[in-house]
C-alpha cells in the first residue's frame, strides 16, 4: 500500500506536465510564380515551336497553397519545454496539370537551458513534379540504329515527365552566446532526392552542414544568418542504365543566407516586416567528356525575399511575401550556360487561423 502511494506521488507532477494545451494552425495562401518549371530564356523560345517541352503546362501559373498544423507543448523533464509539431500542407500549381503535391514534417524539440536547444525533424515530399525530359534509358530512343527509326518513334515514348521524392532528416543543437537574448545553431541534415522509375539516373544523396548565428540583442530589431555546406553523391552513377554511364550529377554546394525583420516599433501599419537574401554556389563534379551538361558547369543562384505581417484579430493573421530569384551557369560548353541559367520572380498573401484545443479545463 506504502509502495503505491509513493508511486502515485511521482507520477501527478508528471501528468500534470502533460495536461497543456495543444495548439493548431490552419493556413490558406494564394500567389503567382512567374517561371513553375525554371526555365531559361532559351527554353522559353524553343517552347513555341516544340511544345513538348511545356508538356501539359504553361510558363507561370497562379498558386493555391493550404496548411495544417498541430504543436504539443509538454514539460516531459521539469522546467524544461518539450515541443511537438506535426505539419500538412499541399500547393497546387493552377496552370499545370502534374505540379501539385503534399509534404508531411515532423519536428521534435528539447529545452536543455537558456536559449539551447536539442531538435530533431523528419519532412518528406513524395512526388514532385520537375518537368519533361527525354528517358535515354527507354530502348526506342537511344540508340537508334538509324535516322529512320527517330523519325517512326512516337512523341509519347520519347518525353516522359520526370518526379521525383524529398526525404531530409535533420539534427539541430542551439545554444546562447555572450549577447542578450541571441544565440547560435549547428545542424546536420541527411537528404534524399530520388526521381522515378525512367530517370534514377539522376537519384541523389546528399550531406548537408549548417551554421548559423541569430542576433536578438538589439531592441524591434532581429538579424539571423547562416552559412552552409552540401555535398551531393550521385548514387546511381554508371549503375549499368545506358544514360547513367555518361553522366555524373554528383556536386558541392555552398550558401550564404542573412536575415533582418523589425516589430510595430518601427513598421506603424504592419506587425512585423523583413527581408532576406541568399547566394548560392554550386559546382559539379562530373570530369566526363561525355557529359557536357555537367563537366565544367556550376553556377551562381541568387535570391531576394520582402515580406510583411498584419495580425487581422486574435487568431488571424496575414502574411504578404515576394520574391526574386536569378540563377547565372558558367561551364565549358557555351550552350550550357544559356541553357542552365534562368530568372523568376514570385509574390503570396498567406491567411493563418490559429488556436488550441483545452480540454483539461
Amino acid at each position: 500500500m506504502s509502495i503505491s502511494f509513493v508511486q502515485l506521488g511521482f507520477s501527478i507532477p508528471l501528468l500534470n506536465r502533460l495536461m497543456v494545451p495543444i495548439y493548431y494552425s490552419t493556413s490558406f495562401t494564394y500567389g503567382y510564380d512567374s517561371n513553375i518549371l525554371k526555365f531559361s530564356d532559351e527554353e522559353k523560345l524553343d517552347s513555341d515551336t516544340e511544345p513538348w517541352l511545356l508538356g501539359e503546362n504553361a510558363l507561370s501559373s497562379s498558386v493555391i497553397k493550404g496548411g495544417a498544423s498541430i504543436t504539443y507543448l509538454p514539460y516531459i523533464f521539469k522546467n524544461h519545454e518539450t515541443h511537438v509539431n506535426v505539419k500538412l500542407n499541399y500547393s497546387n500549381f493552377v496552370d499545370s496539370s502534374h505540379k501539385q503535391y503534399y509534404s508531411y514534417s515532423f519536428k521534435l524539440a528539447q529545452h536543455l537551458g537558456s536559449f539551447s536547444w536539442l531538435k530533431l525533424s523528419y519532412s518528406l515530399l513524395p512526388k514532385l513534379y520537375l518537368r519533361e525530359y527525354i528517358d535515354r534509358d527507354n530502348p526506342i530512343y537511344y540508340p537508334f540504329e538509324s535516322a529512320l527509326d527517330f523519325e517512326n518513334s512516337s512523341e509519347g515514348e520519347l518525353y516522359t515527365s520526370s518526379f521525383f521524392s524529398n526525404e531530409v532528416i535533420r539534427v539541430q543543437y542551439l545554444h546562447s552566446i555572450p549577447l542578450n537574448k541571441s544565440y547560435y545553431s549547428l545542424s546536420y541534415s541527411k537528404q534524399k532526392q530520388y526521381y522515378n522509375g525512367e530517370f534514377t539516373e539522376f537519384d541523389l544523396d546528399m550531406n548537408n552542414y549548417k551554421g548559423g548565428v541569430f542576433f536578438r540583442n538589439i531592441p524591434h530589431i532581429k538579424i539571423s544568418t547562416n552559412i552552409s555546406k552540401s555535398v551531393a553523391d550521385n548514387i546511381t552513377f554508371q549503375d549499368g542504365q545506358v544514360s547513367s554511364q555518361t553522366k555524373d550529377r554528383g556536386f558541392e554546394q555552398n550558401r550564404f543566407w542573412i536575415s533582418i525583420s523589425i516589430d510595430e516599433r518601427y513598421s506603424p501599419f504592419f506587425d512585423a516586416m523583413g527581408v532576406s537574401a541568399s547566394i548560392e554556389n554550386r559546382s559539379f563534379s562530373s570530369s566526363l567528356v561525355t557529359d557536357p551538361l555537367h563537366q565544367g558547369r556550376s553556377h551562381r543562384d541568387q535570391k531576394v525575399s520582402l515580406w510583411s505581417k498584419k495580425n487581422i484579430s486574435k487568431k488571424i493573421d496575414t502574411k504578404i511575401s515576394g520574391s526574386y530569384r536569378s540563377r547565372t551557369t558558367e561551364s565549358t560548353k557555351e550552350f550550357v550556360e544559356g541553357l542552365k541559367s534562368f530568372n523568376k520572380y514570385d509574390f503570396f498573401i498567406k491567411f493563418t487561423y490559429n488556436s488550441n484545443f483545452n480540454i483539461y479545463y
